[in-house]
């Protein structure tokens, strides 16, 4: 199995991905609880300035963690350009370079640049119409990203017409009690910020504290599977090829289990 297939069957067995944003706490504490509540996937966003140098403390010190990294530019004259009021962006290669294991972004991709980063990473761009997410899809998109404020997007993306081809990844919005109607449709992988998990906590939370905010989020996503996926849940016992065929979704994963169409 290639590191992507294992970072993919990760992100989609947790179900649930904390986000990591510019709440003025300090991260390592969350890292740590990410870690005690059997979390194998973040998202570290570039919101926080803090990601130049977090981004390799957590390579060194949780290699077994796979990271993401959010809020990401694909446009590195862009990315320059924002440096000058935001100098601790960073370009995807930069990225890659410090080992990350895929993107996650608010905006949409260019075709180039998914091509070009899709052998190797996981990738989840934002798509707010229907063709837009279908076009970056076929690219090679691993996700679509939509928020809470585009459901009428994401539903349309798993309707029937479209044959429920598009693997979303919503956030933005998610609480505890929107993760049933979200999974109810289909939704692969819901997420959600520590500034609302941890919302009218103290800024000094203790890492216990910080667990049991993570963990109602991964119970609602579990009691939401059990209820809305139960044959996603039944999946996870099979082997990669067997699982990548019971999704019922898009994957980029097919060919390399010898999943093809006759």
């Amino acid at each position: 199995m290639s590191r992507l297939l294992k970072v993919y069957r990760a992100v989609y067995e947790q179900g649930f991905l904390p986000i990591f944003v510019q709440d003025g706490r300090d991260a390592k504490p969350q890292v740590e609880a990410c870690v005690q509540a059997g979390m194998k996937v973040i998202e570290y966003t570039l919101r926080r300035s803090d990601a130049p140098e977090m981004i390799p403390w957590i390579r060194d010190n949780y290699p077994g963690l796979y990271l993401l990294v959010g809020s990401t530019l694909d446009d590195d004259t862009t990315v320059r350009r924002a440096r000058v009021r935001n100098p601790w962006l960073l370009t995807l290669s930069e990225m890659a370079d410090m080992g990350v294991d895929g993107f996650i972004s608010m905006i949409g991709w260019s075709e180039e640049n998914i091509r070009r980063f899709a052998p190797t990473h996981l990738l989840a761009p934002s798509a707010m119409t229907v063709r837009e997410a279908f076009v970056q899809l076929a690219a090679g998109a691993t996700f679509i990203k939509v928020t809470t404020a585009d459901m009428d997007t994401a539903k349309r993306c798993r309707a029937v017409p479209t044959y429920g081809a598009c693997p979303l990844m919503v956030s933005g919005g998610v609480t505890p009690g929107l993760i049933p109607e979200l999974m109810g449709f289909g939704v692969a992988v819901v997420a959600a910020g520590f500034d609302v998990m941890l919302k009218d906590k103290p800024i000094d939370v203790s890492t216990s504290e910080i667990v049991e905010g993570l963990s109602v989020f991964l119970d609602a996503t579990r009691a939401a599977r059990e209820k809305c996926q139960p044959e996603v849940l039944a999946a996870f016992q099979k082997d990669d090829r067997e699982w990548l065929r019971s999704l019922s979704h898009i994957t980029p994963f097919d060919e390399e289990v010898g999943l093809t169409a006759a």
